[in-house]
């Protein structure tokens, strides 16, 4: 798939109300790219060939952590590097959840991916509690952020 093509999938506001809509940078469109291209690889070794998408549930995957990641990295910059194993981990378990939801079934819709989202998510903000909680980082907003779970759940108020 080329550039261009690929370019289409960035959230626009339609898409995701309340995001972030700062001139995207080249650099930034191209980590997006690379990281939502990982973050699939991932889900689909967790759903393995037990089920397939339709169309519509990868376009609002790809929209919603899209949007995600690139308000987390307009924030707080581009952690690809450092967090890759842990968004990778979650990544392979949204499949597995994802899976759970379709119970069975051949194909794996936007009601099932929507319905595994918000498991992850609250993972993720449980995980980000537990991990501050613990002492591994400082207590503020922004240092609770920077534990694995920003990635699937910063969604910064406005």
């Amino acid at each position: 798939m080329n550039t261009e093509t690929r370019s289409t999938y960035l959230p626009t506001p339609a898409q995701q109300p309340g995001a972030i809509t700062p001139d995207v940078t080249p650099d930034l469109r191209e980590a997006l790219q690379v990281i939502l291209d990982d973050m699939f690889l991932s889900i689909g070794q967790g759903v393995g060939l037990r089920a397939s998408f339709e169309y519509d549930a990868v376009v609002w995957v790809r929209n919603h952590f899209g949007a995600k990641f690139l308000r987390a990295m307009q924030q707080f910059g581009n952690r690809w590097e450092e967090d890759r194993v842990r968004v990778t981990a979650v990544s392979s378990m949204f499949g597995e959840r994802v899976v759970r939801h379709a119970a069975g079934k051949a194909t794996i819709g936007l009601e099932e991916v929507r319905k595994a989202a918000a498991d992850i998510e609250r993972y993720c903000q449980l995980h980000a509690v537990r991990s501050g909680a613990r002492g591994r980082v400082p207590a503020t907003d922004a240092a609770t952020g920077m534990i694995a779970g920003y990635w699937c759940t910063w969604d910064p108020k406005e």
